[in-house]
């Protein structure tokens, strides 16, 4: 179903004014830098209706398995994450009557949002919050399977954007988890050099500052306001 294009003009502007922090990266994303990632939010339509549902985003700005650049680091978010109403259910906002529900919509954002917008982060804070995203169904139904060392292995790189000593760490809790090598196995993955590789992306720390910061370098991204990654 079409939606009026100035209707979801005063939809996003809204939003935007509310969160001023965000920069405007498309007609129904708001996002901000911190350090390696993105984090912001998405008006995601929902389909077959005149309707939309706020997400809460977070893109990694170092690319994922299919690549480094800027289109692998939009293929797929680290996480996703919806808000509820009061009763716990999800929203579904008619974009004809957004005012009516924005102002209920607004306190729950900044009431459920893993992550501010207005401050600098800390480290130990985003890792926490990938940590228990990855504890929810339905990731938390095989808690050592590759798609939970595909996790791990998104926190080891964050934690390598601040320092070597950081990744290290959490490379020591990946050393020590019990994986379920036949999950590996079945997504073609030798856990061995896994690890190797891992090890090896420590050791090349400039090469992936340098791709990071080529990405952010890229026009729409560059014009993305940014908060610290901080300790």
């Amino acid at each position: 179903m079409a939606i009026d294009k100035e209707i979801k003009k005063k939809v996003i502007e809204d939003w935007q004014n509310t969160f001023p922090q965000l920069t405007l990266y498309a007609q129904d994303r708001l996002y901000k830098i911190v350090g390696p990632i993105i984090i912001g939010l998405e008006l995601i339509k929902l389909p077959r209706t005149d309707e939309y549902r706020p997400h809460f985003v977070i893109y990694p700005l170092f690319g994922n398995k299919m690549g480094n650049d800027v289109k692998a680091c939009f293929a797929g978010p680290i996480l996703l994450q919806e808000y509820s109403n009061k009763k716990g259910f999800q929203y579904n906002i008619p974009y004809t009557k957004h005012s009516t529900f924005f102002r209920e919509v607004v306190e729950s954002v900044k009431k459920q949002s893993p992550l501010p917008f207005d401050s600098n982060i800390s480290l130990t804070k985003i890792l926490n919050v990938i940590d228990e995203y990855s504890k929810k169904p339905p990731l938390s139904a095989a808690p050592n399977s590759y798609l939970q060392a595909v996790i791990q292995e998104v926190k080891l790189k964050i934690a390598l954007f601040k320092s070597v000593e950081e990744a290290q760490n959490v490379l020591g809790q990946i050393n020590k988890r019990d994986w379920d090598i036949s999950h590996f196995k079945a997504c073609n993955v030798d856990i061995n050099k896994w690890r190797q590789e891992l090890q090896e992306l420590i050791s090349n720390r400039d090469k992936f500052l340098k791709q990071i910061e080529l990405n952010k370098e890229e026009k729409k991204i560059a014009q993305l306001n940014s908060a610290e990654l901080v300790l």
